[in-house]
């Protein structure tokens, strides 16, 4: 085992999974004018919670992916954005994102001051 513990790993992992999603969300918001286009989404939680259920060494392993849903047309030019949603999507995974960064960067720092290390 390395220095981080399970929580860390799982915590860099759902910070990677968040980051993901951010991006995925971020595009189906600048794509809410393309005729056509049919958002994704990034369910980073259930990938990360059925690698918990499957062992330390599938958490360090988990694949979070865009994938896209039913075929939506909210329009008539075949768009399935709803903007407003997306865009409230994007704001929760937005303080999620920063709440895991800020208990990890706490936990990192905890180490740190065990380790005598100051900064």
């Amino acid at each position: 085992m390395g220095i981080f513990d399970s929580t860390q790993l799982v915590l860099d992992r759902a910070i990677s999974g968040a980051t993901m999603r951010n991006a995925v969300l971020a595009n189906n918001l600048a794509n809410a004018d393309t005729p056509g286009f049919q958002p994704s989404e990034v369910d980073f939680h259930a990938a990360l919670m059925g690698a918990l259920n499957s062992g330390p060494n599938a958490v360090e392993a988990v694949q979070f992916k865009p994938e896209q849903g039913p075929v939506l047309a909210l329009r008539a030019d075949g768009n399935g954005v709803d903007a407003e949603s997306e865009s409230a999507k994007l704001a929760e995974n937005g303080l999620e994102l920063s709440a895991l960064t800020e208990v990890a960067g706490a936990r990192v720092q905890i180490m740190k001051t065990a380790m005598g290390v100051n900064g």
